[in-house]
């Protein structure tokens, strides 16, 4: 097998390529925090990412989060021919009272899923999730 092994993950290609997928995912994750999203990714050879805007409890306001797996070059399974395989918009509640006390406390709901196709799309349902389904394929397909 070619390649080589960094941090955990092995890479396929030269060490040059790594260092500008690195770089790429650096901006990327830049461009979502100056579009006001937190992003979580790890600077490694990895194709994840996670763009979200956290819960708002004093707002009654969900986190609303999209997992995303994305690659060098685009697809023929991407969306729309990109480079995005996989991406899950989700909204994410949480009732703080019923998890002090022990209850079933968090609320999911998935408003779209593409993973190598559409499974699911709701977003016409929720402003905030097209408008983040928009920003990731903008930036990323």
């Amino acid at each position: 097998m070619a390649g080589f092994e960094s941090e955990g993950v092995h890479w396929e290609g030269a060490r040059r390529e790594l260092s500008a997928w690195k770089a790429f995912k650096r901006a990327k994750a830049k461009r979502f925090v100056d579009l006001n999203y937190s992003v979580a990714w790890y600077p490694d050879g990895t194709n994840w990412m996670e763009v979200f805007i956290p819960e708002r409890h004093h707002a009654k306001q969900p986190e609303l989060r999209a997992d995303i797996k994305f690659f060098r070059e685009p697809s023929k399974y991407g969306i729309d021919g990109g480079r995005i395989s996989k991406l899950t918009i989700q909204t994410r509640s949480e009732d703080l009272l019923a998890k002090a006390v022990g209850r079933p406390y968090e609320k999911v709901d998935t408003l779209y899923n593409y993973d190598r196709g559409p499974d699911i799309d709701r977003l016409h349902e929720n402003r905030r999730a097209r408008k983040l389904y928009e920003h990731v394929v903008r930036e990323l397909s």
